[in-house]
């Protein structure tokens, strides 16, 4: 408990942890690994020597409870080889060792079952101090939460007065809107009265230009129709024009069809000459590729017979050398039997008889070696006979081949020769083609224009008939629909009057009809020469209309400064729609911020509750963690005893091992190794010969000595420092691959360093 004015501590308190986490050393593994350390010391000073020095190696290592696995291997290693030992040493029986091994299990059974409850144990506490640490994080939240609620209370202070402020200038926004929205509606209304006006003004000059409208439109008719007229002679020439130049365009089109023509005849002989000159071209490279084959074939052939005559050269060479030799030979015997000869006559009379008949011998065993090489020299002779013949053939072959290649060469010159001729033909040819080719392709592009220009006086002769009949028909609807008369037809009617005058006496009726036609005909005539002279009534009608179309600009204005108006009302509404929105916003910001503040200031009242609440929580994790700690340690115990009883239990394993593989023996169970082994310096195979080096003057091969290393048994193996001699190693002996060394015979090794000085050979 602490005073709520207690900053410093509030802080503290406030202030972010860091968890720590750490492992807590257990004794297991060191305990077990000292037991074992000092049981092999125990034995190997009671079975100790006088020259013999025991060192075992053991490593002591601190483990975590997840690692008692390999420190009791490491500890049922070390406990067998103990065992071994003691038993050899301490003359145990089987039934002592079984009786104290079934203690040991049981031992090890309350052990285990003891490690399990405490590990439950463990797990329980775990789960009730974890709980503790979420409830006090919870409080530590709300604490938290009540001191920033406490730092915040001014700032949200502040930002209420703010909000009462903006909500007082936003009510202000709306009064001004509204009053703007009254002055738009005012100048709204302003702007419809003078477009009132504007429409009247318009209205009243429509009806002038109405009045004018029917004597205008009828002098317009009539100047239309006379335009129309107009129309129909500039058609009609028009129609002459482009009729001649069709003419003669279909003339200039004819010529160029011919050209053409001619030059597509052109470009065909000339393509197919370029095919031709192509075609012989591709003969003669095909035929120089031909000779260039031959060529390389004839070098090869060329390379392979001058190849074969020198490798025949040197067989006859290597021959006749072989010949010279021979006969060297026999020279040398000749001269050696004449030499022995006269020996032979020279000592006749001075020499014992038995030494002339061994002379004798030995001039018939020469005269037989004569013979010998006599017959090499034949065989000698017929050998260089038969290599200057294979020699001459392989020369003929390659004579032979330097001629075919000549031939090839020159055959290649030729075919090159015809290939570069008929290369300047294929050239000359696509030349002249591409030359005819464009030729062609400009007598096509001259045809096309004359074409084009044919067509497009066609269409235009086309078009101005469709002008002219379509100017003819407007000429007769402008007199049909004015009620016009041209002096064509009045020139028609004057001939009908005619004609009825002269039929007077036949046809008075008919006379009548033609007055009566000839006398509207003129009323008709005389109508439309006054409406085409009448150019007032259009000047009165075109002023009248320009007067119309400034009322109707004013009109236009007056209607502009309505929709401005209409725009400006409709924006300030919408100003005023959007004030009266800010103010609403403000108005709930206000609100919303000042239950903001009720709810900081209802927090920050909670503050000394929440003190009591960490506290608490804080109290029962610290208890929580205690009763952890507590649990751990105990677990740690019922590891070390269940370790302890684990290695008890192995070691009496390990001395009913050595009990039940002990064997009587002594001489059985000291083994020593690569005794056997000889000098492989010199060696003799079964005559007794030495099958070394050469022997010169019938030395005898000399006798089997031992290695240097096979005397050297008499000395036990050493380290690599050699002042300790290594015979307890328990680990090491037994994986040597030189020898694999049982545990018991170490134990035999204590009792009789002596012998076991020879026979431990230790890496």
């Amino acid at each position: 408990m602490f005073s709520k004015n207690n900053k410093k501590m509030i802080a503290e308190r406030s202030a972010e942890r860091t968890l720590k986490y750490g492992l807590v050393k257990l004794k297991v593994g060191l305990a077990s690994v000292l037991l074992a350390t000092g049981l092999t010391f125990a034995g190997g000073q009671a079975a100790s020597a006088d020259t013999v020095t025991t060192n075992t190696e053991a490593q002591t290592t601190e483990v975590a409870p997840g690692q008692n696995d390999a420190t009791t291997e490491a500890t049922e290693t070390t406990n067998k080889a103990d065992a071994a030992t003691q038993t050899e040493n301490q003359g145990l029986t089987k039934e002592t060792a079984t009786e104290s091994l079934k203690d040991d299990k049981a031992t090890q059974d309350k052990a285990q079952g003891e490690v399990t409850e405490a590990t439950k144990n463990v797990e329980d506490a775990t789960t009730v101090r974890n709980d503790a640490k979420d409830v006090e994080a919870s409080a530590q939240k709300d604490l938290d939460a009540s001191l920033q609620a406490k730092k915040d209370i001014p700032a949200a202070t502040d930002k209420v007065k703010e909000d009462s402020a903006a909500l007082d200038n936003a009510r202000d926004d709306v009064d001004k809107a509204q009053d703007n929205t009254e002055v738009a509606r005012e100048a709204e209304n302003t702007a419809v009265a003078n477009e009132n006006a504007a429409q009247e003004k318009v209205d009243a000059q429509q009806k002038t230009v109405d009045d004018l409208k029917p004597a205008a439109d009828q002098a317009t008719a009539a100047q239309n129709t006379a335009k129309a007229a107009d129309d129909i002679v500039s058609d009609q020439a028009a129609i002459q024009k482009d009729t001649e130049d069709e003419a003669n365009l279909q003339q200039v089109v004819k010529e160029a069809q011919t050209t053409v023509n001619n030059l597509v005849e052109t470009a065909r002989q000339a393509a197919e000459t370029e095919t031709q000159a192509v075609d012989a071209l591709k003969k003669a490279k095909e035929a120089e590729a031909a000779a260039q084959t031959n060529v390389g074939a004839a070098q090869t052939a060329l390379k392979d017979a001058t190849a074969q005559a020198d490798k025949d050269k040197a067989a006859l060479e290597e021959a006749q050398k072989a010949g010279d030799a021979a006969r060297a030979t026999v020279k040398g015997w000749e001269n050696k039997i004449a030499q022995w000869q006269q020996f032979l006559v020279d000592e006749k009379d001075t020499s014992s008889s038995e030494h002339l008949n061994n002379v004798k011998k030995g001039i018939a065993a020469m005269k037989v070696r004569l013979g010998q090489a006599q017959d090499a020299v034949a065989e000698a002779q017929k050998a260089i006979d038969s290599a200057l013949d294979v020699y001459g053939a392989s020369r003929a072959k390659q004579t032979k081949a330097e001629e075919t290649l000549t031939k090839a060469n020159a055959a290649l010159a030729i075919a090159k020769m015809s290939t570069a001729a008929a290369q300047t033909k294929e050239k000359a040819a696509a030349k002249s083609n591409a030359e005819a080719q464009a030729a062609l392709e400009a007598g096509k592009a001259a045809l096309e224009k004359s074409q084009a220009e044919l067509a497009s006086v066609q269409d235009k002769l086309a078009a101005d008939k469709d002008k002219l009949a379509a100017d003819q028909a407007k000429y007769n609807d402008l007199k049909a629909q004015n009620n016009f008369a041209d002096d064509e037809d009045v020139a028609a009617a004057q001939a009908a009057v005619d004609e009825a005058q002269a039929a007077l006496d036949s046809a008075n009726e008919a006379l009548t009809n033609a007055k009566n036609t000839l006398a509207d005909t003129e009323k008709k005539n005389a109508d439309f020469k006054d409406a085409l002279a009448n150019t007032q009534a259009i000047k009165d009608y075109e002023a009248a209309s320009a007067t119309l179309a400034e009322y109707q600009k004013e009109l236009a204005s007056a209607q502009d400064a309505v929709a401005k108006a209409e725009a400006a009302f409709n924006e300030a509404q919408q100003k005023e729609d959007a004030a009266k929105a800010a103010y609403e916003t403000a108005k709930e910001t206000y609100l919303t911020d000042k239950a903001k503040l009720q709810d900081l200031e209802a927090l920050a009242a909670k503050e000394d509750e929440y003190v009591v609440a960490f506290e608490q929580a804080s109290d029962k994790l610290n208890e929580a963690q205690a009763a952890l700690d507590e649990a751990q340690k105990a677990l740690q115990d019922k590891n070390a005893s269940l370790s302890v009883a684990n290695g008890e239990v192995k070691y009496w394993e390990g001395v009913l091992a050595a009990l039940e593989t002990k064997t009587p023996s002594k001489d059985a169970e000291t083994q020593t190794p690569d005794t056997d082994k000889i000098d492989q310096g010199t060696q003799t195979d079964g005559t007794g010969t030495s099958t070394g080096d050469e022997v010169d003057n019938n030395e005898k091969p000399s006798t089997n000595e031992l290695d240097e290393d096979a005397k050297g048994n008499e000395e036990p193996a050493k380290t690599a420092d050699e002042d300790k001699v290594v015979v307890n190693d328990v680990k090491k002996v037994a994986t040597t691959p030189e020898k694999k060394v049982e545990v018991k015979a170490i134990a035999k090794k204590a009792e009789a360093p002596k012998a076991d000085a020879k026979a431990a050979t230790l890496p």
